[in-house]
């Protein structure tokens, strides 16, 4: 993993998100989210068990990583994908994928609010262009789809607060080592949603089918070990707004491949939100690149 390049280890793990994307839709008519959460985050721990050994483990066990680690977990797994999954009942990948670059601007939001940064006119400019594509998506595929979207909309500001978590890791942690402490600690807060959910609509969907358990461990492989194994690489290696850039354009990867499944229709406004969201996501980051160039 070492001799990865950091550029190749982002387009890597911007083609697993977008696959996770597709995966995920696939089990949404045969299993519970959260349970499907569960299974993912678990398998990952049990592949990621060997090369990590005793030692990584107790590192990922150890005090000053195991708070951190919950808050990354909770709040970047566990609950945002969660209602993510739900969503994807209602939504397609496509527009699930165009509504996550609207995170960005919760980005700038909370850093107006809490750090007193001022966003730059290229920035207001690149988050009115993924307001404007997140708005067509969402206006255009009516009522079902729009509750679908409004969940993960609603949901995005979550992963903000992962980052903050995540940031305050141990600079000593190796990427697999963040991988699997990222899985391991979604399950606690998994395992509280899930009884929770049990005592207000009695038993789970586990439909047990062929399909059912190839994307769950197809979702542990692409995207909780492989896919944040890459990604963890890619910004301990790399500006993380070059990075960041780069993982926005999975969009274009989910569409590719929802729209060969039959997921997905090739529609004209589609293609447009999805141009001016990821459009404006670029607009936004390398405008932050160029402030911490100049800074």
């Amino acid at each position: 993993m070492s001799k990865l390049s950091p550029l190749l280890a982002i387009w890597l793990s911007c083609l697993c998100t977008a696959t996770n994307v597709v995966i995920s839709k696939m089990a949404t008519p045969y299993v519970t989210s959260a349970l499907f959460l569960l299974g993912a985050c678990f398998s990952a721990c049990v592949l990621l068990s060997y090369p990590l050994g005793k030692t990584g483990w107790k590192r990922i066990l150890s005090p000053d990583v195991r708070w951190k680690g919950l808050g990354m977990g909770t709040f970047g797994t566990a609950l945002t994908m969660t209602v993510f999954m739900v969503a994807l009942n209602y939504t397609t990948p496509v527009n699930s994928a165009v509504d996550n670059q609207f995170e960005i601007i919760y980005s700038l939001i909370l850093s107006a609010i809490i750090l007193k940064e001022r966003p730059t006119g290229k920035q207001i400019g690149g988050s009115l262009f993924i307001l404007l594509g997140v708005i067509l998506i969402v206006l255009k595929g009516g009522y079902t789809q729009a509750k679908g979207d409004f969940l993960i909309l609603g949901s995005l500001w979550m992963f903000q607060v992962s980052h903050i978590f995540a940031k305050k890791l141990p600079a000593d942690l190796t990427a697999p080592q963040i991988a699997a402490a990222r899985a391991f600690y979604a399950m606690p807060a998994l395992i509280v949603l899930l009884a929770a959910l049990y005592l207000i609509q009695g038993p789970f969907l586990f439909d047990s089918n062929a399909t059912l358990w190839g994307t769950l461990l197809g979702s542990a492989v692409v995207n909780y070990v492989i896919g944040n194994i890459l990604w963890y690489h890619a910004i301990r290696n790399m500006d993380l707004s070059k990075a960041t850039a780069i993982i926005l354009c999975y969009p274009v990867f989910t569409f590719i491949l929802s729209v060969a499944l039959g997921q997905d229709t090739l529609s004209t406004y589609k293609i447009l939100g999805m141009a001016l969201a990821v459009g404006g996501a670029y607009m936004v980051t390398s405008s932050a690149k160029k402030q911490g160039e100049h800074a």
